[in-house]
């Protein structure tokens, strides 16, 4: 079973190091949105769903930059303008995908109601929808680091155990 999860793993090598990289980053994103959204709140008074918004734009700006440097150190072939360009394209679609995600939650579903488990529900669904929304636009746009793409045919034979 660990041999198979290797395997696996070497086989899926670029989106494994996106994930990891993803998780690291979506620690770092909660931790500024949820610094900031109490600090409007509680400092400048601030409304909670408009502090909602400007504390999740604010973990995906800091989330974004992060991202960018790991991802073109460990995923992606390099850091050319183009690389740049369609990150920050993909980011800016993300952006709009989970300040939207978390408008509906926060203000629809849950009528701006405060607490942690609020913004956890709404903070969670405008992770994980843009998550693969944008790896999978990014992989195809932008070229991968050779040893993140594996030779298919080896790999998918010793998976199915035809070495």
């Amino acid at each position: 079973m660990i041999s198979a999860a290797k395997k696996w793993i070497s086989l899926h090598r670029g989106f494994v190091n996106y994930f990891l990289i993803s998780c690291f980053v979506t620690v770092l994103d909660i931790a500024v949105s949820f610094a900031l959204e109490k600090c409007l709140v509680s400092v400048f008074g601030a409304d909670a769903s408009k502090a909602a918004l400007a504390g999740n734009a604010a973990g995906v700006v800091t989330g974004f930059i992060v991202q960018y440097f790991l991802c073109t150190k460990k995923v992606y072939a390099g850091s050319s303008a183009k690389t740049l360009i369609i990150f920050f394209l993909t980011w800016l679609l993300s952006l709009g995908l989970a300040e939207g995600i978390i408008y509906v939650v926060r203000t629809l579903v849950f009528k701006d109601a405060e607490g942690l488990i609020y913004f956890l529900v709404g903070k969670a669904f405008s992770i994980v929808i843009p998550f693969f929304f944008t790896y999978f636009l990014r992989k195809a746009l932008i070229p991968q680091k050779e040893e993140n793409i594996a030779d298919k045919d080896n790999n998918t034979q010793e998976v199915n155990g035809n070495e």
